[in-house]
């Protein structure tokens, strides 16, 4: 299997999406662009997006200190993250700020 270029976080209320294809933290600053008013919900640092070569794909995992947890399909992430799939969901307190993710071809 290729590895996949990069992930797109796309908002599942607005539709619209960012990308990236290097490893990115993410937080308020850099989803607001998202146009999701429940971004209120998310950590000035929310989560780090890591390339993983050795498990074959991109990986999400959590920042420590943000303020709400970020699930994953409605779990929380392991503490040492979780490699994304096309078609996962991502989600503040699995309620808020919901997001699909699309790895890029």
């Amino acid at each position: 299997m290729k590895f996949p270029p990069g992930v797109a976080f796309v908002s599942d209320v607005t539709g619209k999406e960012i990308q990236a294809r290097i490893p990115t933290n993410f937080g308020a600053a850099a989803l607001k662009v998202l146009g999701d008013p429940e971004v209120k919900y998310v950590s000035s640092e929310q989560f780090k997006l890591e390339k993983r070569t050795d498990q074959g794909g991109w990986a999400v995992v959590n920042v420590s200190w943000a303020t709400n947890p970020l699930f994953l399909n409605g779990s929380p992430i392991p503490s040492d993250g979780a490699i994304l799939k096309t078609g996962d969901k991502l989600s503040i307190k699995d309620k808020f700020f919901r997001l699909s993710v699309r790895l890029l071809t």
